[in-house]
């Protein structure tokens, strides 16, 4: 039997895209566990590798080199992608939470989102100061940076607090492209005053004297301030407050300093340290919830306590990998012990690196071209991707009926509608969700035309709710183009073969997400069929009502007639680019918002505005239509 006819009868939920997950996903490409369904919650599509950010902000960079794609990534490891942000976790019922969209439920959860820096503990840090973390953020910052300074004409005055690996490098890397940018455009360079801020009596705490030396020099040749041992108090919109009584002028200040979990971790129920990370074993499963694994910045390991730092969470990734395959064949993990020292490779802007390890350190260039002949490697690794190899799989399955339409057991149903939202009430409904029977009962209006349409297609995204929202949204959008208004709809949904509780979750997901637009655009789901098939797909049966002298149709189309577009073309063309892994996943990203769009607004101005002729450009393409 072929892997993708497998019932499906474990979730593995791993949420963040981090240096250790991308591993996990890239072993499921190459070797797929039958019935585990692997499912990538990210915040971000583009994660970035930390390792080459300085590069990317001193302009050595472009984005797309130093961000590994998620989405072509998840699709090569078979792994649905639901782009949201989690705002909690319910470890007694193993869902995660959002704000915007239904709880996930998950058998085993692997987390892997990072830290961020603790900005709260300093008055005005938060308002006025840059954090380093999360990095997408920081960038949207940084290239507004850029924009300031080389519009501005005096002194600029930045300012980094925390002078560890990080805040050194960042400081380095932003002098190096900013100067360069400055002195492109006939600028001088030398308004901008430069300083580094150190709670410790040193810079460079975590490492050796030699590497401390070699920065020491490498800051004061670059006219680069040091404070050492004082802290920041307070920032302003201006200004920052140093713990020894000082008031230095900042016009930017970058915040390196500490790193903390997101709150809801904590008040999550797992063991957590006190600033929120998740405390795992020797496994790297929680120490308090063994269904649960954390990797990276925001794990803390016990028995092995590690710096912050990315190349732990790159050697997190095999071990993780492997211990996930073990639980979810029903075995138990493996320990792993982490390395007490690792190579250290810190650039200082231009393409020059120092490179250190326990007592010993170097510097050259050489050692940049090294640096980043690694980092490439590393990153070739998810943004090459090979074939899906062909596989078997070797668990015997049961025959699955096919009989009564190939239909959802009624226990799967009842169960994911008695999760759902209540649905719109018409006084024109006979029959519907509220009292079903074979059939919905309908009592049109008088002196108005009765309007159905129906449409149905595979999933082309494999987030379930996305899904429900651009099927509802593709079905109404319809309606509106003849002018009418979207009164109820039927739901048709096949999902693939899994295990009952796993079917009734993707078909809560899917009629949530339609339910969603439903209730937005007042239209009531009264009924519908669903069942069973080898890949997801859902569609609606809507019915619409208007006045006959209202009704717009394509025949209306007059010579002279300006042709008015209310979305953009072409995302047939993104799509079948993304089922071949050739698509970005900004690009995908930018094509799910316009279809989450719905026409009604459009469709109304344009009624307003006298069009006499209309229609929804959908799989036939403007010509066809």
């Amino acid at each position: 039997m072929d892997i993708d006819s497998t019932p499906i009868h474990t979730d593995l939920v791993l949420l963040g895209g981090g240096h250790s997950q991308v591993a996990v996903l890239k072993s499921f490409g190459m070797q797929p566990l039958p019935g585990v369904r692997l499912t990538l919650v990210s915040r971000d599509v583009h994660t970035p590798y930390s390792g080459m950010l300085p590069g990317y902000i001193a302009g050595h960079y472009d984005y797309d080199t130093c961000h590994i794609d998620l989405r072509p990534l998840a699709r090569f490891a078979g792994a649905r992608l639901i782009h949201a942000a989690v705002n909690g976790l319910d470890l007694d019922n193993n869902t995660l939470l959002f704000a915007d969209r239904p709880p996930l439920r998950f058998d085993w959860l692997s987390i892997n989102t990072g830290s961020r820096p603790p900005l709260l503990t300093v008055p005005g840090a938060d308002e006025y100061a840059v954090p380093v973390k999360p990095i997408d953020r920081f960038l949207l910052r940084w290239a507004e940076i850029i924009r300031q300074v080389c519009a501005s004409s005096g002194p600029y005055h930045m300012v980094v607090a925390g002078a560890g690996a990080g805040g050194v490098e960042l400081l380095l890397a932003c002098q190096y492209y900013l100067h360069k940018r400055l002195r492109e455009q006939n600028d001088n360079p030398d308004r901008l005053r430069w300083t580094l801020v150190s709670a410790s009596p040193d810079i460079l705490p975590g490492h050796n004297p030699k590497v401390r030396a070699i920065f020491t020099r490498v800051l004061a040749e670059r006219g680069i301030k040091v404070l050492c041992n004082v802290a920041v108090t307070q920032v302003g919109p201006d200004s920052i407050q140093l713990s020894d009584g000082q008031s230095l002028p900042a016009t930017t200040v970058f915040w390196v300093t500490g790193a903390a979990a997101a709150p809801w971790l904590r008040e999550s129920g797992l063991a957590t340290t006190e600033q929120g990370f998740v405390q795992v074993n020797d496994s790297l499963q929680s120490v308090s919830h063994p269904q649960v694994f954390a990797t990276g910045d925001i794990a803390h390991v016990v028995n092995h306590p590690r710096p912050k730092s990315g190349v732990f969470a790159v050697r997190q990734g095999p071990p993780l990998t492997a211990n996930l395959r073990r639980v979810l064949n029903g075995k138990a993990p493996q320990a792993f012990r982490p390395q007490r020292q690792f190579l250290s490779l810190i650039s200082t802007g231009d393409p020059y690196a120092v490179a250190s390890r326990g007592r010993w350190a170097t510097e050259g260039r050489w050692l940049w071209r090294w640096k980043d002949r690694i980092d490439r490697a590393f990153m070739t690794r998810y943004q090459r991707l090979p074939g899906m190899p062909a596989t078997s799989a070797t668990a015997p399955t049961e025959m699955r009926c096919a009989g009564c339409g190939a239909k959802i057991g009624a226990a799967v149903l009842n169960r994911a509608l008695a999760r759902m939202p209540a649905p719109v009430q018409k006084d024109e409904i006979v029959t519907g969700l509220n009292s079903p029977d074979d059939t919905a009962v309908l009592a049109p209006p008088a002196g108005k035309l009765w309007l159905q349409s129906v449409d149905y297609f595979p999933a082309l995204v494999d987030d379930p709710y996305l899904f429900g929202q651009i099927a509802a949204n593709h079905a109404l959008n319809d309606i509106f183009a003849m002018a009418a208004e979207p009164h109820s709809a039927l739901a048709l949904v096949t999902l693939p073969h899994a295990a009952p509780r796993l079917q009734e979750e993707t078909l809560f997901q899917i009629l949530s997400g339609m339910q969603t637009v439903l209730i937005q655009q007042q239209t009531a789901l009264i009924g519908g069929h669903s069942s069973e098939g080898a890949e997801l797909a859902c569609g609606l049966s809507v019915n619409g009502l208007v006045e006959p002298d209202r009704l717009l149709r394509k025949a209306g189309l007059q010579c002279g007639d300006q042709l008015i577009l209310t979305k953009p073309l072409g995302s047939g063309v993104l799509f079948a680019a993304d089922m071949r892994r050739l698509a970005k996943g900004r690009w995908i990203d930018a094509a799910l918002a316009v279809m989450l769009q719905s026409n009604a607004a459009a469709s109304r101005i344009l009624q307003q505005h006298g069009a006499h002729a209309c229609t929804d450009i959908t799989g036939f393409g403007l010509a066809g239509h």
